[in-house]
């Protein structure tokens, strides 16, 4: 179903495929009509990890996928995601989440969090960002911290 341009008036700067994470002109964009027959979906069991090295070119695509580039700028400076720790969330055989960090101070920094489109809604961010509090708490930091990025 194609929806006008103007139907809603203010239109948003970007649109995004929840489903490949392509994104969309306003003039491609079709509406996704979902009803409430099924409110409960299984989803598989959600494993959180340190990244290995088998896991970093994953990891690495979905931080591109989200942010455009795995260089960023977080906390006032400018990070390779690459050279970060990172834990995955793995929901079937590869990672569906990735999350980048730094240890600064008396605090875990979270400087990146990112999905696979299929997998959004899902709750693996609040997986990741729940097993980030344990090296923390091990390491005895006072603070989990994070900043909102836009890509």
């Amino acid at each position: 179903m194609r929806m006008p341009s103007d139907q809603f008036g203010a239109k948003p700067a970007v649109l995004r495929c929840s489903r490949c994470g392509k994104f969309v002109g306003w003039e491609e964009a079709q509406v996704q009509v979902i009803c409430s027959c099924k409110p409960h979906i299984d989803l598989p069991p959600v494993l959180v990890r340190e990244a290995t090295d088998a896991d970093r070119a994953a990891a690495r695509e979905l931080f591109e996928r989200d942010f455009g580039r795995t260089r960023i700028v977080a906390f006032g400076e400018v990070m390779d995601i690459d050279q970060l720790p990172a834990l995955v969330a793995v929901m079937t055989a590869e990672p569906s989440g990735a999350l980048a960090y730094r240890l600064h101070g008396d605090a875990l920094h979270i400087v990146a969090l990112a999905t696979d489109p299929m997998w959004q809604r899902s709750g693996i961010g609040g997986h990741l960002v729940a097993e980030a509090e344990l090296p923390a708490r091990r390491l005895n930091l006072k603070r989990l911290a994070t900043v909102f990025h836009q890509s």
